[in-house]
C-alpha cells in the first residue's frame, strides 16, 4: 500500500504541473482550503491530502453514507470538485488493487449499528491506514489513535476530577474543551455521545466550547465530518463545527 501510495502522489504531481486546466483548479483549491483552515497550508500537503483521500475515498463512504456532507462542509464541496476533475484524468484506476480491501471495509460497516462500533471502525481503519500506506509519516508524526474504551474512560475522568475539584461538569457553562491532537475527532464525537452534556445544552457547547486541533489535513477532514455527523444524529440538524 505504502508503494501504491508513493506512485499515486507522483502521476497526480505530474498531472497537475502537465495540464494548466488541472493547475488552475488545483491552486484554487488550495487557496480556498488557506482559507477556510489554515494559510499555512502548502501545495505539497495538499496534493498529500488529496492522494491519502482518492485512496481511502470509498472507505470513507463506507463509513459515512447516510450523510450528505460534501452539500454542507466547505472543505468537502472544495474537495469534491478537486476530486472529480483529478478522476476526470483516471487516477481512479489506481485504487482498483484496493478492491478486495474497499469491498470487506463496506461489509463490516454495513454490519455496525451502534455510535461505539462505528467510532472503532473509524480509529482502526486510519490507524492502520495510515501505518500501511505512510509509514514514514506515522513515524515521524507518532500517528497513533486512542481506543474507544480508553476515550471514554478519560472524558469521563475528567468530569469526575471537575467535580471534584472545582464543583463544576464538562458540561458547564464557560467550562472550554480543547482536544489539542484529535485525529479523527473522537474524543469531541465520544463527548457529545457521551450524555455528560444534557441536549439542551449540547449547541452552546458545540457552537463555542468545543475546540480541536490537527496538523494532517487527510484526518482533520475526517474529524470535520464526524463530529459534524455526531452533532446532526444528536440535534436532527447539520451546523458546522467551527472550533476545529
Amino acid at each position: 500500500m505504502a508503494i501504491l501510495a508513493d506512485h499515486h502522489r507522483t502521476r497526480m504531481e505530474g498531472i497537475i504541473a502537465k495540464n494548466p486546466s488541472v493547475r488552475a483548479q488545483f491552486d484554487a483549491f488550495v487557496a480556498s482550503l488557506q482559507e477556510i483552515i489554515n494559510p499555512s497550508i502548502t501545495a505539497a500537503a495538499t496534493i498529500e491530502m488529496l492522494s491519502q483521500h482518492l485512496i481511502t475515498k470509498p472507505v470513507f463512504d463506507a463509513l459515512f453514507a447516510d450523510y450528505a456532507f460534501s452539500q454542507y462542509n466547505p472543505v468537502s464541496a472544495a474537495m469534491e470538485t478537486m476530486i472529480a476533475v483529478l478522476e476526470g484524468q483516471a487516477l481512479d484506476k489506481e485504487t482498483a488493487k484496493l478492491e478486495d480491501f474497499y469491498t470487506s471495509v463496506k461489509l463490516r460497516a454495513s454490519g455496525i449499528d451502534n455510535l461505539q462500533g462505528k467510532q472503532k471502525i473509524v480509529i482502526e481503519l486510519y490507524e492502520g491506514f495510515f501505518k500501511l500506506a505512510f509509514p514514514k509519516m506515522a513515524e515521524r508524526l507518532g500517528i497513533v489513535y486512542t481506543s474507544v474504551e480508553i476515550v471514554d474512560f478519560i472524558i469521563r475522568s475528567a468530569n469526575a476530577a471537575l467535580q471534584q475539584e472545582f464543583g463544576l461538569s464538562l458540561a458547564s457553562e464557560n467550562v472550554h474543551i480543547l482536544d489539542p491532537f484529535t485525529g479523527t475527532g473522537t474524543f469531541i464525537v465520544r463527548l457529545l455521545q457521551s450524555g455528560l452534556i444534557p441536549r439542551e445544552a449540547v449547541p452552546t457547547k458545540y457552537s463555542r466550547e468545543l475546540h480541536a486541533n490537527e496538523i494532517l489535513l487527510l484526518p482533520y477532514y475526517i474529524a470535520a465530518i464526524n463530529i459534524e455527523t455526531a452533532y446532526a444524529s444528536l440535534t436532527g440538524h447539520y451546523a458546522p463545527f467551527n472550533g476545529l
